[in-house]
Formats: C-alpha cells, structure tokens, sequence
C-alpha cells in the first residue's frame, strides 16, 4: 500500500504520459469552475464490475450519485467504504445470480442461527429460483421459484410460484399444516429482508456491502441471466450535465468531482479524479478494497487542470500474480 502511494505521487508529480485510454480530458479550454472544498462531491460509475467480495461483482451499467460523508469534518476516503455513503441520483445495476447468492450467504443470512444457509441463485425467463438448506429443528433442503416485483415502498417481493421441500410439492406441504414461510422462518437478525406470508421481501440498497447505497427503485426486470434494477432519476442528476461531466470518450470509469477525497497519503480538494479502465474491450473489473493493487500496476498523469487521470487494469489480472509483483 505504501508502495501504491509513493508510485502514484511520482507520477503524478512529474506530469508522466498516460496509457492508451485517457483521453486527456480538461488539458486544454477554459478554467474549470472550482468547488468549494466541504463542498458537495460526486461519482458516476460506468460499466464497472464492483466486488462484493473476492469472486463475485454488481455489474454496474451507469451508477451516479452524491459522495456524503460519513463523519462531518472526515474526508470521504478510498481506503474505507464505511468512510461515505453514495446518495443515488440515477443509474442501473445488474446482479446475476451468483452475485445475488454471495450477497444472500455473506450479507443477508450471515448471522449464528440463521434459518437459511448454502443459498444458490439462478435467473432465467422472468424467475429467480433460489435453493439452499431451511434449517427447521433439522436441515431441509428447499428451492423456491418466484417473480421479482417491486413495491410501492421500493422494496422487492419475491412471491413464490413454486415451492418444494424435501424434493416434495412445498406448497401443498405447508397447506396442509396450515402453515406459511413467515412461520417457518425467524429472519429477526437478518439483514435487509422480511417475510410476509409467503413471500420474502429485500431492501435491495441495505444488502450491499460498504459503501452504503441510498436510493429508491423505479423498476426491476429480469434481463438473461440478470436482475437488473433501475433508481428514480432526481433532479440534481442534471449535475452530470454540467459542473461533474466526465469524459464522454471513456466508455469504462469511475470518476469522482468536488469535495474532498483521500487515497492513500493523498487528500485531494475540489477532487477532479478519473479511474479509467486499462482494457475497454470488456467491463472495468474493480475491487475497491484492493485498488492500491489495480493503482500500482497502473499508470497515472496530472492534468493541466491540476485533474488526476489513473489508468488501471482490470482486477483479475492483478489477482493472478504474486502479490509481492503488485505491492
């Protein structure tokens, strides 16, 4: 990490040239407006594959929003997801069903006595079907097909259409004992979803790992092999517009505008920062807790608009080499 720094500050300093991909965006025209440093801070995210965890990823088609600290007076900060929270103006995501699974077992069912466990998730046709273990005074293993829907209160309601149990009609099953799934299932430390009768009800925002998402849901639809999830567009997406417009050359990017922002050693004020993809062939394939990683293999350049441009490969391919080639 301290390595990652150091590297960053050299090439920033001397002004080095940047790989294929930055497209030298604010080199030149007029002076940029400057943000006040406590000021508001903003990113877009677009065609990114953000990790959960070390082998799964959202699928972040655009993403936009507001960068809101955590602690008032502490820089939002790279090196801590729990450091801000991202308050959506607009955007769509897309899981697929491993994502959805990894974040159900490490996120959601990932308490001591949790009735779920060993959760796989597939998606095809307009279903989501679940499978796993319901613990019941014995492990039975279950799968249960539903229909993603969206509620009024932006929650997501998977009704089932089909249930079995012990390889068995779990409908009929639980008629027949007159019971339901909210009288199987005691989800009081789960996090993110109840169950009402039947069906089980996700906070699609609150079973995401750090950084915390605020947003509300317009639509969700099965796309493939995915979920994806549309956010209510509000009016202050116009920024993107103007003050945070990012390079339209760049197709792959995380870029982040105003305020302040730490990385590393580096506090940045009026933030004018682009993390670009090295490979725009395919997704930008990030993990943001391993960034340093991505950063030193990358290249970076100070733009004459005092902007910082950072090029970076795509995670996997930093993963398959030895870590001390990376640090």
């Amino acid at each position: 990490m301290i390595t990652g720094v150091v590297a960053l500050v050299g090439i920033a300093s001397s002004g080095s040239s940047t790989p294929r991909g930055d497209s030298g965006r604010g080199a030149s025209g007029p002076a940029p407006v400057r943000a006040a440093a406590d000021g508001p801070m903003w990113i877009e995210m677009r065609n990114v594959e953000l990790h959960i965890d070390e082998a799964h990823a959202i699928g972040i088609r655009e993403l936009r929003g507001e960068v809101v600290r955590t602690s008032a007076g502490v820089p939002a900060a790279l090196d801590d997801s729990k450091s801000f929270t991202v308050r959506v103006t607009g955007g769509t995501v897309a899981l697929s069903g491993d994502a959805l699974a990894a974040l159900l077992n490490e996120r959601v069912f990932a308490y001591r006595g949790s009735p779920l466990k060993k959760l796989r998730a597939t998606i095809g046709g307009s279903q989501v079907v679940l499978r796993g273990i319901m613990h019941k005074g014995v492990d039975l293993p279950f799968e249960i097909a539903s229909t993603p829907t969206l509620e009024p209160d932006g929650r997501v309601r998977l009704h089932p259409s089909r249930t079995r149990i012990l390889g068995i009609d779990g409908a009929k099953l639980m008629r027949a004992l007159g019971l339901h799934l909210d009288k199987l299932l005691d989800l009081r430390g789960a996090k993110g979803v109840t169950v009402a009768g039947n069906d089980l009800l996700l906070e699609p925002t609150s079973i995401l790992p750090p950084p915390a998402i605020m947003g509300r849901l317009s639509s969700i639809t099965v796309d493939g092999d995915r979920i994806v999830q549309t956010f209510v567009r509000l009016a202050d997406d116009s920024v993107f517009d103007g003050f945070a417009h990012p390079d339209t050359s760049a197709t792959n990017f995380i870029y982040f505008r105003g305020g302040e922002l730490r990385f590393g050693k580096l506090l940045m004020e009026d933030t004018d920062l682009d993390i670009l993809d090295g490979d725009a062939s395919d997704p930008f394939d990030l993990d943001l807790a391993e960034y340093a990683r991505q950063l030193v293999a990358g290249a970076s350049r100070t733009m004459e608009n005092k902007g910082l441009r950072v090029v970076m490969p795509d995670y996997r391919r930093v993963a398959a080499r030895p870590r001390h080639a990376a640090d």
